[in-house]
């Protein structure tokens, strides 16, 4: 199993996926998808979920009482700007789910002569 990585909560996450993982680094943050993506109130609230613990899409469409295409459209926004990040679940039924985390603990802005820049701290 060379290329796969098992805890002992069933997470599956591939050994590529987790050396992108730490090569990651504040310069990675896109400042204004970041500032959108805290505009809308659906992202904040995905946001705010995944504050307690990683959960599934399914399971935020569920607590949040909003579409399933407006989360996974939020979940995939704001993985893409290097907030979220998602590792394949193996549930013991063996059906496989994607789990969504939050990777950063915080986020820096900072208001400069060359703009708005936002670095991420995990």
């Amino acid at each position: 199993m060379s290329t796969t990585q098992h805890s002992q909560r069933g997470v599956v996450q591939s050994a590529a996926a987790a050396t992108e993982e730490t090569r990651r680094t504040a310069a990675e943050v896109e400042p204004d998808a970041v500032l959108e993506l805290l505009s809308d109130e659906y992202a904040r609230r995905v946001l705010e979920s995944l504050c307690d613990r990683p959960a599934t899409a399914s399971a935020l469409v569920e607590s949040m009482a909003a579409s399933r295409a407006t989360i996974y459209r939020r979940l995939n926004d704001l993985e893409a700007a290097g907030i979220v990040e998602a590792a394949v679940a193996v549930d013991p039924d063996g059906h496989h789910r994607k789990r969504y985390h939050l990777v950063v603990d915080d986020l820096q802005v900072r208001f400069g002569t060359d703009g708005i820049e936002i670095d991420r701290i995990d």
